[in-house]
């Protein structure tokens, strides 16, 4: 079992670093195996085929995410509130090259992998849960009543793209704000967008705490 997992980790690795380098399109199952150091009847022992491999490497990152993320959180000053969610999610998201692209849908690494309808991360199928999200957030009393969440959902979405695609371009270069700056700015802007007065933070971190099966 051990050796199991071992090499089913070696497998995601490889793939990870090849999925970055060349991009779905390119990577075959093959290269997989060669990069990992393994035969060829072992990836299909783990993976069926292209997609489900790349399905699990997304698996595995959005759970390592998941971990990070609410590590963040919790050490924010006022967490619970919308501002303090994104900027954790920013954050984290930001110094993982892969959850970025996970994030930001990136064409050039997943191509055809966005266009398959069995595929674990279909295009911006997330709009409906990050909607259901905030109105549960709305029902806790961390997000202002009267907003049309679903139009909410589709511009964070769009500018959680953006301002990842502006922290990765900022690397390297002097001009324009720092990734922190620019973090600090847009969660203010949500901040002023959906909290009320008096947030119920502690009520939204036991609904989150509760959706990720943790115990208090």
């Amino acid at each position: 079992m051990v050796d199991g997992e071992r090499r089913r980790d070696a497998l995601l690795d490889a793939a990870v670093g090849l999925l970055m380098s060349r991009g779905y399109d390119k990577l075959t199952m093959v290269d997989v195996a060669e990069e990992a150091d393994l035969s060829r009847t072992i990836v299909y022992r783990h993976f069926a085929s292209k997609r489900e491999l790349v399905d699990a490497v997304a698996a595995r990152a959005l759970g390592v995410y998941t971990v990070r993320w609410r590590k963040e959180l919790g050490a924010a000053p006022s967490p619970g509130t919308a501002a303090s969610i994104f900027r954790a999610a920013f954050r984290v998201v930001s110094e993982d090259p892969l959850l970025a692209a996970i994030a930001t849908r990136d064409r050039d690494v997943f191509g055809r992998y966005l266009r398959d309808p069995d595929a674990a991360m279909p295009g911006p199928a997330g709009l409906g849960l990050l909607g259901q999200f905030l109105g549960a957030m709305q029902q806790a009393g961390a997000v202002r009543p009267g907003i049309d969440l679903a139009s909410v959902a589709v511009v964070l979405d769009a500018l959680t793209a953006a301002v990842l695609h502006a922290i990765q371009e900022h690397h390297g270069r002097l001009d324009g704000p720092s990734p922190e700056t620019l973090i600090d700015t847009v969660t203010e802007m949500i901040d002023r967008m959906l909290t009320p007065k008096a947030p119920d933070t502690d009520a939204v971190l036991a609904l989150i705490d509760e959706r990720l099966g943790r115990t208090p």
